[in-house]
């Protein structure tokens, strides 16, 4: 009779990690301190301490205001910041109670946090006691590994995982991968599983980092929601020359004859860049007024604000350690490329980035023995609000409230039984690229998939007819997906890989299709065909989950504004509802 050791190498734990960045260790070691007995293991396909998008992120973390009425201020400001009433604002509202305590918790696991004298972040003052902010050391990946190391939690790098795998009722109870440097098959068995995966970015430009998927796609196909996938796109205008974002100059973008955009197009300040301002380039350019460019030499209010034209220690934005990094790549990219100069060239940068999965107040999945915390699950927990600039507060959060809610959960659970089947199915799938004698590369499906990161008309602003073009453009990659091929470990996990990607994609579009209104700025969704806010049909969210025949469902979910504080101006209960907020 064949036994789990047939297929692959078995380790067990009470909670399985998967993703070794800010949110995965936060969770780890405030499920670890919560229940100090549990057998903790956190796996990464990278190095743990060096991967994930922690060590990509900004220099800042911030927190909610101690102020009595922090929370309830924050609520209103994000509510309305970027995609206006699509939060929910149930978990939003406990989000920013746990977000309040996540400096001082950071500071807890041995991360070097800036505040001041008094040991309080540094508030930001355009959001007045609603948000505060602080200094993070760049070693912040390497800080917290140590931690976890001291509470016993187990560490595994370089090991990959593609496919969940349950029980006979569903209920998640590990995982199946394959170690990266060899390529050797590992299974993991566990009461629960966290997946602190990054989401899918479909380009590595500049600053910005890659992931591909997987952690959705696996989740995705164990009964996992997705929700908000349209909300996909962000925009950045960057100078051409570094391809770096042109953080608060949304307001000083001229053509060659020197007309600010926003003043000829807009009218009024912008906040980010927005859909209309990316329409106003493209029409400059088309019309033949480009190139386009910054006018650093005018003073901007936004700009200001955020800390774009005084970055001395004194706005204690920076540790030390942050601005002798800054000061490196600013000095490196003057010898190599030259001065920027106060008049740049400036262009359009779209990075697309699914992070879908829905999750509740304790950062559950929808599926049994399964949490998301960390960017995987951004735009599913309907937390649309400042995330620019707040990616690590987000990670440290989430994983608070991860580790809170798992960690019981994991001490009550009984071990339920691996099943070879679906072991013996999962191992034939992942290594079938290896099995096959001649086929087709992967990176023949990332080159179609980054042509989208430059046409803005599928990108940014969309239309049904664009949108039906990707359909076909989806269909055609599916077909090579089969045909992948790969005689070493990271050409295998790349055409995995390709697989989920394509899978994230079909989400953004197939989101996009249904929403039929324009909504959010920082995160747009922008139809040309329908480009207003429509909020007495579309304060809905859109739903995503396998069906039964594996195709894609879509399904929309009224929000439940009947329940919450903060609601669009002459909102109107719907029948079948009563006033629930204040009773």
């Amino acid at each position: 009779m064949a036994e789990v050791k047939d297929y692959g190498e078995l380790f067990t734990a009470d909670i399985l990690v998967v993703g070794g960045s800010m949110s995965g260790l936060t969770t780890a070691i405030r499920a670890k301190e919560n229940n100090p007995e549990l057998d903790i293991l956190v796996i990464d396909k990278g190095i743990i301490g060096w991967n994930g998008q922690s060590t990509k992120a900004g220099n800042g973390i911030r927190s909610t205001s101690k102020h009595p009425d922090g929370v309830m201020n924050a609520l209103g400001y994000l509510v309305h910041a970027h995609t206006p009433f699509l939060n929910d604002q149930e978990f939003l509202k406990r989000y920013l109670e746990v977000h309040r305590d996540n400096i001082d918790y950071m500071k807890h696991c041995g991360v070097q946090v800036s505040c001041d004298e008094d040991g309080n972040a540094t508030p930001l003052t355009f959001i007045p006691d609603a948000l505060d902010m602080a200094g993070v050391s760049i070693n912040v990946n390497a800080q917290l590994p140590a931690f976890a190391l001291k509470l016993g939690i187990r560490l595994m790098s370089r090991v990959n995982v593609f496919e969940l795998l349950t029980s006979k009722t569903g209920k998640v109870i590990g995982a199946i991968g394959f170690g990266m440097d060899k390529g050797e098959c590992k299974i993991f068995h566990a009461k629960a599983v966290a997946m602190a995966t990054q989401g899918c970015h479909f380009k590595k430009i500049g600053l910005e980092f890659m992931g591909y998927g997987t952690g959705v796609g696996a989740m995705y196909r164990v009964g996992a929601v997705m929700r908000n996938v349209e909300f996909s796109t962000q925009v950045d205008v960057v100078f051409k020359k570094t391809n770096t974002p042109i953080y608060g100059g949304f307001n000083m973008i001229c053509n060659k004859n020197g007309e600010n955009l926003t003043q000829k197009y807009i009218g009024h300040l912008e906040w980010e860049v927005t859909p209309a301002l990316v329409n106003a380039m493209v029409k400059e350019v088309a019309a033949g007024n480009g190139p386009l460019w910054v006018d650093l030499e005018q003073p901007d209010e936004v700009r200001m604000m955020i800390g774009g034209t005084d970055m001395d220690e004194s706005t204690q934005r920076m540790m030390r350690d942050k601005m002798a990094w800054e000061h490196l790549v600013f000095s490196k990219t003057a010898k190599n490329i030259g001065e920027v100069g106060t008049k740049p060239e400036a262009t359009i940068k779209t990075v697309i980035q699914v992070e879908p999965v829905k999750v509740d107040t304790d950062i559950r999945t929808d599926v049994e023995g399964l949490w998301a915390p960390g960017k995987v699950s951004t735009q599913g927990n309907a937390y649309f609000g400042w995330t620019r600039g707040d990616g690590l507060g987000n990670a440290s959060t989430t994983g608070m409230m991860a580790g809170d809610s798992i960690a019981p959960y994991a001490a009550a659970a009984d071990w339920d039984a691996l099943d070879l089947e679906q072991i013996a199915a999962y191992k034939e799938k992942i290594y079938a690229p290896l099995n096959r004698p001649s086929g087709k590369s992967p990176k023949e499906i990332y080159d179609r998939i980054e042509r989208y990161i430059f046409d803005v008309n599928k990108c940014v602003l969309k239309s049904e007819t664009e949108i039906h073009k990707v359909y076909q453009d989806i269909e055609e990659m599916k077909k090579i997906v089969p045909q992948l091929t790969a005689d070493d470990p990271h050409t295998l996990a790349k055409c995995l890989e390709a697989a989920d990607t394509i899978l994230c994609l079909e989400m953004i579009f197939r989101s996009a299709d249904m929403r039929k209104e324009s909504r959010g700025i920082m995160y747009p969704h922008y139809r040309t065909d329908y480009p207003e806010t429509d909020n007495e049909n579309w304060l809905r969210w859109i739903n995503i989950r396998q069906g039964k025949d594996g195709e894609m469902e879509l399904f929309t979910e009224d929000i439940p504004m009947w329940r919450y504080p903060i609601r669009p101006e002459g909102y109107k209960i719907p029948a079948g509802h009563v006033e629930e907020y204040y009773v």
